[in-house]
């Protein structure tokens, strides 16, 4: 597929079939992950990836928040396979002590621009949400607003890692019980002219 039409379909898609995804499928959309800007070179974010039913459910219980539980329906159509890109800050630190980063003099926290290791995991996401729509697969990226703590736990995550979001993928479901409910639904795309601003605001 050309990528013009892969970014084309990239769309959010909260209803997946229970089918699982092919194992060389899910391969392949991991390995995009490694094509992603690292600054440094760092390559220090990783994912943990739930892929067989049990941890899947045990994923989706731990998050559902008792307050505003999902509901039957909205159960029914939860994604297969969830991935976890886990942003590892130390390991950038690290990198840029080395004598040939040393100099930039961004060894710690405070003295980088933005949290690069934030933005490439978020980047390595973007490429998997897109590598998925080449394999004829479905995907959208959230948050956890309930359970992290749990999930990092529970899956053994080293406590340098913390998880920028989550990444729910499968095959896409017929319909969708949560559609009403799609901010896309009540908002239009800006249009591009509105977003751009040449050589000066």
């Amino acid at each position: 597929m050309e990528l013009r039409e892969i970014l084309k379909r990239r769309k959010s898609v909260r209803a997946f079939q229970q089918q699982p995804v092919p194992s060389e499928a899910l391969d392949r959309i991991l390995e995009s992950a490694r094509h992603a800007p690292s600054a440094g070179f760092t390559q220090g974010n990783e994912y943990l990836v739930l892929d067989t039913p049990a941890p899947v459910e045990e994923f989706w219980n731990l998050i559902d928040d008792p307050d505003e539980p999902m509901t039957s329906e909205q159960r029914a159509v939860l994604a297969p396979v969830v991935i976890l890109p886990l942003a590892n800050r130390q390991a950038y630190l690290d990198r840029y002590s080395q004598p040939d980063k040393i100099a930039a003099g961004m060894d710690t926290a405070e003295r980088w621009p933005a949290p690069y290791w934030d933005i490439d995991a978020g980047m390595a996401s973007m490429l998997m949400l897109l590598a998925a729509i080449d394999e004829g697969l479905a995907a959208y990226f959230f948050g956890m607003a309930y359970g992290e703590r749990a999930v990092l736990h529970r899956f053994s995550v080293p406590t340098d890692f913390k998880p920028i979001g989550v990444i729910a993928l499968g095959y896409a479901a017929a319909t969708d019980p949560n559609a009403a409910l799609s901010s896309t639904r009540r908002r239009q795309h800006r249009p591009i002219e509105t977003l751009i601003h040449r050589n000066g605001w």
